[in-house]
């Protein structure tokens, strides 16, 4: 497939990767021994939705589900969260980036929110040695996750307790960039250090109307799917067309909350 028709259709899936529904967050910087947790929660939004200080509706709803069943599990065990704190892109700024990413320079917004993570963990990580850490990723903030991991050290990894990508685009082997552009996909998918401690969710479902399974186009990829999508978040067509929209509604946001309480 040619570059600029991958530039097409990735600029078509930032009009429906989310609406963005704002959220506090605590700030990383100058942290005091009166703001450490037991267990402390780094959510990466998607692409068009969440922005430098908002979770994104997606891994917002992983974090309140995680906090409610970390509760339900032992309420003497403290949890905290934050964003990680890397703007949003629009459409057709992604166009751009994704022009740049594979002419073999950095795709400068995975990058941007890596060494967000980077900055905002590592503060955290000195100021609260007892602290264990939980990092999820919708989409764009999946492969953030991924390009923050991907060189951590035994250390750090140590104290990640769990981690859940939704709607990955480093999805192994059906993923947009591993389908299209192995060469640009992460490998190994996830550090052997956190074998059984993390996990990746790729919504996919049986559509009555469509007569075949539809699948999230991110981290499924499939062109008929993400034309789907497109016209889907434009209200041309019902948003069940669109796997990629509905983690919260099919209930990944909660299994993957669910599996990181039975990893904490």
């Amino acid at each position: 497939m040619m570059l600029g028709k991958l530039a097409s259709f990735l600029g078509a899936v930032v009009l429906f990767l989310g609406v963005a529904i704002p959220q506090g967050t605590v700030s990383a910087r100058q942290v005091t021994p009166d703001h450490c947790r037991d267990l402390y929660f780094f959510g990466g939004h998607g692409l068009a939705e969440g922005g430098v200080s908002d979770w994104g509706a997606t891994v917002k709803d992983v974090y309140d589900n995680y906090e409610k069943g970390i509760h339900d599990a032992d309420p003497d065990v403290s949890v905290g969260g934050e964003a990680i704190a890397y703007p949003r892109t629009e459409f057709p700024d992604w166009v751009r980036l994704v022009r740049a990413r594979f002419s073999s320079r950095q795709e400068e917004e995975v990058i941007n929110g890596s060494i967000a993570l980077s900055d905002q963990l590592t503060e955290r990580y000195k100021a609260c040695p007892g602290e264990r850490f939980i990092l999820a990723g919708y989409s764009e903030g999946a492969w953030v996750i991924h390009d923050y991991l991907k060189n951590l050290g035994t250390k750090a990894l140590d104290r990640i307790a769990g981690v859940v990508l939704l709607g990955d685009p480093q999805y192994v082997g059906t993923g947009i960039i591993s389908k299209l552009y192995p060469n640009h996909a992460i490998t190994p998918y996830f550090p052997p250090a956190l074998k059984g401690k993390a996990a990746s969710w790729c919504v996919s479902y049986n559509l009555p109307v469509a007569k075949r399974t539809v699948f999230d186009p991110i981290c499924h990829f499939s062109g008929s799917d993400i034309t789907n999508c497109l016209k889907a978040a434009q209200g041309e067509i019902d948003e069940t067309w669109c796997p990629h929209l509905r983690y919260v509604e099919t209930g990944g946001t909660k299994r993957a909350a669910d599996f990181l309480v039975s990893v904490s």
